[in-house]
């Protein structure tokens, strides 16, 4: 019995009371990982691009904008891409098609702005900060 009241009160020190985590902390990060590039019939890229939730909360949409680089480095198309609803700890896959360009024709893809990552209910969030960027293809994917 001793010992057992002697664990709970070790257990309490070294969790302490204000170690759980609060509702509304955001603790996680949303990774984004270029995972693919495919060519598609009319001469244009197919890209896939994964996001994971890793955030503990929900996120109803999450909004990205992008810039595609042509093989000289200049911007070449502005993109926007909306995710819906993924939930805490979940992946979801978003395929889009660049027309008209080839999937060697781009040279980096860039992520201008991230939106919607957090309920507007939590403030001093800035959604592009939460970025963790992942890359499996020959495009230079930043933020």
């Amino acid at each position: 019995m001793r010992l057992l009241v002697h664990l709970f009160f070790v257990s309490l020190f070294v969790c302490g009371p204000g170690s759980g985590a609060k509702a509304q902390d955001v603790t996680g990060k949303i990774r984004l990982e270029l995972n693919q590039l495919q060519p598609i019939a009319n001469g244009g890229c197919r890209l896939s691009i994964i996001a994971t939730n890793g955030l503990e909360r929900p996120m109803d949409e999450l909004g990205l904008e992008m810039v595609a680089f042509d093989k000289d480095g200049l911007v070449d198309q502005f993109l926007r891409l909306k995710f819906s609803r993924i939930s805490a700890g979940k992946t979801k896959v978003l395929q889009f098609d660049l027309a008209g360009k080839a999937c060697d024709g781009i040279s980096r893809l860039h992520v201008n702005n991230v939106m919607n990552c957090v309920p507007a209910s939590l403030p001093d969030v800035y959604c592009p900060d939460l970025l963790d960027l992942g890359n499996r293809t020959p495009v230079q994917f930043s933020d």
